[in-house]
């Protein structure tokens, strides 16, 4: 008898693990909030066939450490510990509408419920992979020609993956001088920006969304900078940087009161500490402040170097401008919305009208204006 016990209990953990593990997984390691639950539980009315005292009882039962969280680990216990033969064949199905409800719920309200790492990131730290890669084949075919990269200087201008403005024809430049650096510190700047705000990004929003912005905002800022700078050439990364900047932007702007859930509640900084400060450092005034610290003076001394120093430090000043606005505009339509508002979703529309527009400007000045330099016509090398 003891033996079909245990082989019972076997089944029934097997079952959870199957069913729950991944549900629980969601909230993160504290687990589900014990009093949203109650709550869901009762809304649903859901202790048709259990007592409300008997209710209350398994559930405080499975808040076993009185954090007023429960678990995964707490949740099998109840369940393969707590609960009489009668109640393991209500309590399954009851759990599992009550959670099911409350995950989607949850996701609306609270933007922190939607970080999780399936998929893990893969776009940020494939392109950067592909970036450092293609600047170490550039070192070495430079040396071949006896040029010697340094921390600013040395990058391949006759690779056809620079933009140049006399092979504007070339249309594929306008993407791929993200590819090129010119320089050590430039390419390990990019990469290090990329890597920090773009992986946070994609936890939430998925790399297929991260990567659509990143690639549009480097064409944006190819086409700002031939706008713009008639006769320079453009390398680097920073156009792709600026759109996951922007990105983090749009992403405040249509998730702020998601991001703002809770930050303030004396209850979560009372039931977790680390995970009440968690919340306002992740709130959207904190996340803003931190975006503009490094974009507003970054582009402020590039401005700056752009004006006083032309001839010596050509910036892409354009570039990084117009990857940031791309990334603005287009994060608002692309990426993740938890809660989507009518005013939300007409502001998308919006901004996707005024990115296309701006496409089709930057087309018909650089097919049409005749102060570029002479089209260079011939083949590659």
């Amino acid at each position: 008898m003891k033996a079909e016990e245990e082989v019972a209990l076997r089944q029934l953990q097997q079952e959870l693990d199957d069913n729950f593990k991944s549900i629980f997984d969601r909230y993160g390691r504290n687990g589900i909030p014990l009093g949203e639950l109650r709550v869901e539980i009762n809304e649903r009315a859901l202790m048709e066939h259990i007592p409300v005292e008997r209710m209350n009882y398994l559930l405080q039962r499975a808040d076993r450490d009185a954090d007023q969280h429960v678990t995964y680990r707490e949740f099998s216990r109840m369940m393969t510990e707590d609960l009489t033969k009668e109640e393991r064949k209500l309590f399954p199905r009851m759990m599992r509408t009550a959670i099911a409800s409350l995950i989607p719920r949850r996701e609306r309200e609270d933007f922190i419920a939607n970080y999780n790492c399936c998929p893990p990131p893969i776009f940020i730290p494939l392109i950067s992979a592909v970036e450092i890669a293609v600047f170490i084949v550039y070192v070495f075919d430079l040396k071949k020609n006896n040029i010697e990269t340094t921390s600013t200087t040395g990058v391949a201008l006759y690779s056809p993956l620079v933009y140049k403005p006399t092979r504007r024809y070339e249309a594929w430049r306008f993407l791929t001088y993200m590819l090129m650096h010119q320089g050590y510190l430039h390419i390990i700047s990019n990469i290090g920006f990329q890597l920090l705000f773009g992986t946070t990004l994609e936890i939430v929003h998925k790399w297929w969304r991260v990567g659509l912005v990143y690639l549009l905002g480097v064409i944006a800022g190819g086409l700002a900078h031939s706008i713009s700078d008639h006769n320079v050439s453009l390398v680097g990364a920073s156009g792709g940087v600026y759109a996951i900047l922007g990105a983090h932007v749009a992403a405040i702007v249509i998730n702020w009161k998601e991001m703002n859930y809770k930050c303030l509640d004396p209850n979560e900084m009372q039931d977790n500490v680390c995970f009440g400060i968690g919340r306002i450092l992740l709130s959207a005034p904190v996340r803003l402040a931190i975006i503009l610290l490094l974009v507003v003076p970054d582009l402020s001394v590039a401005i700056y170097r752009r004006v006083t120093e032309p001839a010596a430090n050509k910036i892409g000043v354009t570039a990084h401008l117009g990857g940031f606005l791309a990334g603005v505009m287009l994060g608002i339509v692309i990426l993740k919305n938890v809660n989507t508002l009518t005013w939300e979703k007409a502001l998308g529309w919006v901004t996707l009208a005024i990115y296309l527009a701006f496409v089709a400007f930057c087309c018909l000045f650089n097919a049409l204006y005749e102060g570029y330099p002479p089209t260079d016509w011939t083949a590659l090398a």
